[in-house]
């Protein structure tokens, strides 16, 4: 599978040729802002597949822990609020700035 990497501006003016070759040829581009901004263009169905695949492996994770809690290997917590979820994992609640 052929992947390009190309600048912002040289992506803009190669749009329309770029979507027909992830389109019809699968190729993949990375599209870079700046060093720490980038992006992949890639098919439709291409990026179907890439979810599909997410979710198959998100359902395997949840699978494994309920047959982890079956055998007693995984201990559950119950959190009493959103709230107590949220700072638990070091996050704002929703509405606070981080």
């Amino acid at each position: 599978m052929k992947t390009d990497s190309l600048g912002i501006v040289e992506a803009r003016n190669k749009l329309g040729t770029l979507v027909a070759r992830a389109v019809h040829g699968h190729e993949i581009t990375l599209i870079s802002r700046s060093a720490g901004e980038r992006a992949v263009l890639i098919s439709e169905a291409d990026y179907e597949e890439l979810l599909s695949a997410r979710r198959e492996l998100e359902a395997g994770q949840v699978r494994d822990a309920i047959a982890a809690r079956e055998r007693g290997e995984l201990r559950l917590h119950r959190y009493e609020s959103r709230d107590d979820v949220y700072a638990d994992f070091g996050l704002p609640a929703p509405g606070e700035r981080a």
